[in-house]
């Protein structure tokens, strides 16, 4: 059985309230925020799937999996609260590099999150920097949710880039039409109705 697809588990992780910091964050509404999970799903199911392309790649992703799904406690990470057992990822894990202390998660995420913003800002019309913002709640809570589906469905690291890569073609198929209906009805640079900061 294949479960639910991660960008709907990134979805219920996150939850009404943390959706609406993503929004914030953004500076769009509640659509142009979820269009935003679905592309940083898609992203960042890309960019793991060709670290995992390799032998070396595909053990270093499924280390990375395992860190995110045994992080410490809810309550233990920064003040954007995640949801479930993502929190301590948040403010431990810094978006742009590795972390204190390390950790093939730190590595991971700090090779993928250029990348991931530089894609997500492209495919949304949103700003680099509104994006990564954003990023810093998303990454844990799709990183943990990736790790739980990977789990879930018994994948092992040589298994893991073709399981990514189709997370990744299952989230194009879902939003695409979406992306087009925003784009033909005036969704233009704000995505979903909000206001950009710089």
């Amino acid at each position: 059985m294949r479960g639910k697809p991660v960008h709907k588990a990134v979805l219920d992780d996150l939850g009404p309230e943390q959706l609406h910091q993503v929004a914030d964050e953004l500076g769009t509404g509640s659509r142009g925020a979820k269009r935003v999970v679905g592309e940083t799903v898609a992203a960042l199911t890309g960019s793991l799937a060709q670290e995992a392309s390799t032998t070396h790649g595909a053990h270093e992703v499924e280390q990375a999996l395992d860190e995110a799904r045994g992080a410490a406690p809810a309550g233990a990470g920064a003040a954007a609260g995640p949801a479930k057992d993502t929190s301590a990822l948040v403010g431990a894990v810094p978006f742009t590099g590795g972390a204190p202390g390390g950790g093939m998660l730190a590595t991971i995420i700090g090779r993928t999150s250029m990348p991931v913003a530089r894609a997500v800002s492209q495919r949304t019309d949103i700003p680099m920097a509104q994006v990564s913002r954003a990023l810093k709640i998303l990454t844990p809570v799709v990183m943990t949710a990736v790790s739980r589906t990977a789990k879930n469905r018994k994948v092992q690291a040589e298994g893991l880039s073709e399981m990514l890569a189709q997370e990744r073609r299952a989230d194009r198929r879902s939003g695409g039409p979406l992306v087009a209906l925003a784009r033909r009805f005036g969704g233009g640079r704000s995505y979903g109705g909000g206001r950009h900061r710089a």
